[in-house]
């Protein structure tokens, strides 16, 4: 029995009033550090702030809109009117997954579409010039381009027509803008919003470089979107023009003949053949043109209903916000991470001397 008691380790029970004293003896100490908190939380205080205004100042322009759904049934009830004309509609109303919302993601961060928004002339300060030559000035590049042989006004010459070195900067200033400054992404996954912005020290860089990258992007989303039904809008159009011109024609020919036998004799059916044939040929002209110009109308609907929407919701406005907080916000957050971090201190260390003087106690016992 005796034994078995033995196994039995005695351990401190901690009660709630122990606690409750435990709580209230670590308050009035925390209080009674006031003043070395305060000192410490000021001092920290002061830090964060020359951190916020010291830090280089970056402003960044964003551009949202909203981009349509990809469907592939957007002609509705057309299809079957426009198999009844015999006109292939479903190759044109086909949503290509080309050019859903995560695919375009990766074109607006292409190295053609960023090279053509750095090759774009950009009004400026009263003059003329490229977006790259601000971009290389910016990040102050120019320099040593410069000592590359390359001169900023160089890259005023056609595209096909860059050197080399050209190319080999153009590519460096995409690779830069892709992993520093190009900001693409969507905002909320299950939505149909796209956000592009652009992070830079030069206000006037990003606000710039955002627009025109948008609209450079977009224009080239919108014309490949409707490149397919386009072209074939175009050969009907063509073959309208082309069969409207024979009709007229065949019709110009009907008038001449009737013209030249005004009063033909009923008994000679020969000299009635070439009125019957230019007749004929009216006639199948007519049936002709009504179907193509049927196809050109069911086409048109086609193009319009491939033409996706692009809403632009918010665009960069001046002035852009920037990377630093504001003086209220600034003294808000200092002084909170202030103080906690000294009360931590003051905490820590008390309780570092504490577990000290325990261990000098228990070593003279």
């Amino acid at each position: 029995m005796m034994d078995t008691e033995k196994q039995y380790i005695d351990e401190p029970k901690i009660s709630l009033g122990f606690l409750i004293q435990r709580l209230r003896y670590w308050f009035y100490f925390i209080l009674s550090k006031w003043l070395k908190i305060g000192i410490g939380a000021v001092l920290i205080l002061l830090l964060v702030i020359a951190a916020n205004y010291l830090k280089p100042k970056s402003y960044t322009a964003r551009t949202t809109f909203v981009l349509e759904n990809e469907s592939s049934n957007g002609l509705g009830d057309l299809g079957s009117l426009a198999s009844l004309a015999g006109v292939n509609i479903g190759a044109l109303s086909e949503g290509s997954v080309l050019f859903q919302i995560d695919n375009i993601q990766e074109l607006y961060r292409s190295q053609r579409m960023i090279e053509k928004t750095l090759l774009t002339t950009i009004d400026v300060d009263g003059g003329d010039s490229k977006l790259i030559s601000r971009f290389a000035e910016s990040n102050k590049l120019d320099k040593d381009w410069m000592n590359k042989g390359v001169d900023l006004n160089s890259f005023s010459v056609p595209r096909d027509q860059f050197t080399r070195t050209q190319d080999s900067l153009l590519r460096e200033s995409v690779k830069l803008i892709n992993e520093r400054f190009l900001i693409v992404g969507k905002p909320n996954r299950k939505a149909s919003i796209l956000e592009v912005g652009f992070v830079h020290e030069d206000e006037t860089l990003a606000k710039e470089f955002t627009e025109i990258h948008v609209n450079n992007v977009n224009q080239f989303y919108l014309e490949t979107k409707t490149k397919k039904s386009a072209a074939n809008l175009k050969i009907l159009q063509t073959q309208a023009d082309s069969v409207k011109r024979v009709l007229d024609s065949s019709i110009l020919r009907l008038a001449e003949i009737d013209e030249n036998i005004p009063n033909p004799n009923p008994l000679y059916k020969t000299s009635q053949v070439p009125y019957q044939k230019a007749m004929i040929e009216v006639q199948a002209n007519s049936v002709i043109y009504q179907e193509i110009v049927k196809q050109l109308e069911l086409a048109k609907v086609a193009h319009r209903n491939q033409m996706p929407l692009i809403q632009i919701i918010d665009q960069p406005r001046y002035p852009l916000p920037d990377n630093r907080w504001k003086l209220l916000k600034t003294v808000v957050i200092g002084g909170f991470i202030g103080v906690f971090i000294m009360t931590l201190y003051v905490l820590v260390n008390e309780i570092v001397k504490s577990a000290l003087r325990e261990v000098d106690k228990n070593q003279t016992v």
